[in-house]
């Protein structure tokens, strides 16, 4: 029942006092001017301030002890309570709403729910998830949206789950979607955007990362600061960049170098933050439309096809280069080296040795030292060479042959002149033939100079023999046995000195004990007593024994040779390093592209320690269809600087 008082001429309650705003009355007018109202439980206060509550256990009351405001509260079980001293205007429309607290809440629609201080709730969902706006100055509006942080704002409905705003100013825009972090900004259907600072846009889009953005349906930025950019991007780590639908990022791996033919070159850059990536495994994008980078020490620019291109070009021109001098050095080598152009291996030479075949340069040097016939020796062991692990230890030098054990025979021995020289055979016989023989008489023993401790008669049992000394012997066939206890016991052998043996053919013993046991040779010693030729003249025939001079000089020869090889490989390679250098200078000739423009440029260029140096001009018609440049290059830091040249014409047909 609705009573008036003559006083105010309004309506009002039974103990209702305060009287209704203008304002409010504005506002009650147009409600009850948009709805169907049913006046049973209608109440007004008449006073400074009014509160209106309608419909059964709707109530809009104030603190106790505070100042009167003038709340709202329409609807079943309404609540438009005022918890502010300083009173406040809360409004509560809808079946069991609650807009109380210390602010002017607002809460329209079946159970919704706005107690943060002049938070605001619109949207109903009857007997299911309820709109709320439970956070300072928070905004939910839509069926089943959730605005708990401060400052916060939830738009978007749905049957269970509307927008979620949790985070302190955090914004959620449509179903299900999820703003959780501080700042945070979700923006799509299922959107979610967990972490401060985070942006989500898109359906299913998730910032899971700090400051993190993931634009397009189903994007993920799960590191801090990352940007996933595209449908299903996944940007996977801190400060990561995917771009394209479905890239995906993987963690940052940093190269600090690279080894090149033995040779370490160091890069810039080398720890990475983050990665950028533009596809996926199996799901490659290229990348296009690059600008030429910067090429120096420093730089961290991208490369674009054209400059690697530029490259291929000059390790071809180097490649022709190698491969020339790859043939050179092959043939150079002889013993039937080849170069392959597709390794770049030589392969081993073969060299004869004496007789044998060696493969490489080092064992055949190895297989001339160790197999010489004449190597240096020791005064303990004279009869066995040092060969390659050898040093001069002294100035023995013994004549070695393929049997370690048995004596070398020396030919073509030039006649001796000096009293250090060795004798050939002809000089020893001629001395031998000149000898004076004293007989005495029948009775008295037989001996030229002769004198033994126990004298023995030679004996010369071979035909056309001689036998000189005491004890000696000479039983082989025109031999010759001279000293005491000497035998010459081969055909036309020659045993000289006290106890010497020549017992092969045609051997020659010579000193005393020496041992000649093999057919045509000639020995100094013996097992273990090993002797020294010394005054050896140089060799002059292809047959003559070599002194130890001739043998170091050859080998020296063969070791200017192997030097004068390498000489020739390291002047290639300044040269190849200057052709890069100046391929390099030339690349970075620009021009001015204008029509009617003629320009010239220099430029300049290093390749390991080599430069090279290019200039140009070129020039472009007037009406820019036609482009025509030159330039000559050079490598001025070679000890002969090499010059190449380029000219291009490019015409342009639409």
């Amino acid at each position: 029942m609705i009573k008036t008082t003559s006083e105010h001429r309004t309506p009002r309650l039974a103990g209702a006092i305060a009287p209704i705003r203008s304002s409010q009355r504005t506002k009650l007018s147009r409600i009850l001017a948009a709805i169907s109202l049913s006046l049973t439980g209608l109440a007004f206060t008449s006073s400074a301030f009014a509160t209106i509550t309608l419909d059964f256990g709707s109530h809009s009351n104030n603190v106790v002890g505070g100042r009167p405001g003038a709340g709202v509260a329409i609807g079943y079980l309404a609540n438009a309570d005022s918890t502010a001293l300083t009173g406040s205007s809360p409004v509560a429309i809808g079946a069991t709403t609650n807009a109380s607290g210390a602010g002017s809440q607002v809460a329209i629609g079946d159970q919704a729910v706005a107690t943060g201080t002049n938070a605001i709730a619109i949207g109903g969902n009857p007997f299911t998830n309820a709109t709320s706006a439970l956070g300072d100055y928070a905004v939910s509006i839509g069926s089943g949206s959730h605005a708990t942080g401060y400052g916060s704002l939830a738009f978007g409905a749905d049957k269970t789950a509307g927008a979620q705003a949790s985070g302190q100013y955090a914004l959620a825009f449509g179903a299900r979607s999820v703003a959780s972090g501080n700042n945070s900004f979700a923006f799509g259907t299922g959107a979610a955007a967990s972490a401060d600072n985070a942006l989500a846009f898109g359906t299913s889009a998730a910032a899971s990362g700090q400051s993190a953005l993931a634009f397009g349906n189903t994007a993920a930025a799960s590191g801090d600061s990352a940007l996933a950019f595209g449908k299903n991007a996944q940007a996977l780590n801190a400060n990561d960049v995917a771009l394209g639908s479905n890239s995906v990022t993987a963690a940052a791996v940093g190269t600090s170098s690279v080894t090149i033919n033995g040779t370490t070159y160091a890069f810039q850059g080398v720890n990475p933050t983050s990665t950028v990536s533009i596809g996926a495994a199996g799901a490659e994008r290229t990348l296009t439309n690059v600008a030429a980078g910067r090429i120096d020490a420093t730089s961290t620019d991208a490369v674009n096809g054209s400059q690697l291109n530029a490259t291929n070009l000059a390790l071809a021109a180097e490649d022709q280069k190698v491969n020339t001098f790859g043939g050179s050095v092959a043939s150079a080598l002889g013993g039937g080296a080849t170069f392959d152009p597709a390794s770049g291996q030589i392969s081993a030479p073969v060299y004869g040795v004496y007789g044998q075949s060696y493969t490489g340069v080092a064992s055949t040097v190895e297989a001339l030292q160790n197999n010489a016939p004449l190597q240096y020796s020791t005064s303990a062991a004279p009869t066995t060479g040092l060969g390659a692990a050898g040093q001069p230890v002294s100035n023995d030098v013994t004549l070695v042959g393929p049997n370690a054990s048995a004596p070398v025979t020396l030919h073509n021995v030039a006649t001796g002149v000096a009293g250090t020289d060795a004798v050939n055979v002809a000089q020893l016989k001629a001395a031998i033939g000149g000898v004076v023989i004293n007989v005495l008489p029948p009775s008295g023993p037989t001996y030229v100079a002769n004198n033994p401790v126990t004298y023995v008669a030679p004996a010369a049992s071979g035909s056309n023999a001689l036998a000189v000394g005491s004890g000696s012997t000479a039983s082989g066939t025109s031999s010759t046995a001279v000293g005491g206890g000497s035998v010459a016991s081969g055909a036309s052998s020659t045993a000289i000195g006290n106890g010497a043996g020549a017992n092969a053919d045609n051997s020659i013993a010579l000193g005393a004990n020496s041992v000649a046991n093999q057919a045509n040779t000639v020995s100094v010693g013996s097992v273990g007593n090993e002797r020294r030729v010394t005054n050896v003249a140089p060799a002059v025939n292809g047959t003559d024994a070599v002194n130890l001079n001739q043998l170091n000089a050859g080998l020296g020869n063969m070791q200017n040779q192997v030097n004068n090889v390498q000489q020739q490989v390291n002047d290639n390679l300044k040269k190849s390093y200057g052709g890069t250098a100046a391929a390099i200078a030339i690349a970075a000739l620009r021009y001015d592209d204008r029509p009617g423009k003629i320009s010239a440029g220099a430029a300049t260029g290093v390749y390991h320690n080599q430069m090279g140096l290019a200039i140009g001009i070129g020039g472009t018609s007037n009406d820019g269809t036609w482009r025509v440049n030159g330039g000559i290059t050079m490598s001025p830091t070679l000890s002969s600087p090499d010059f190449g040249g380029a000219v291009g014409v490019t015409h342009t047909f639409n």
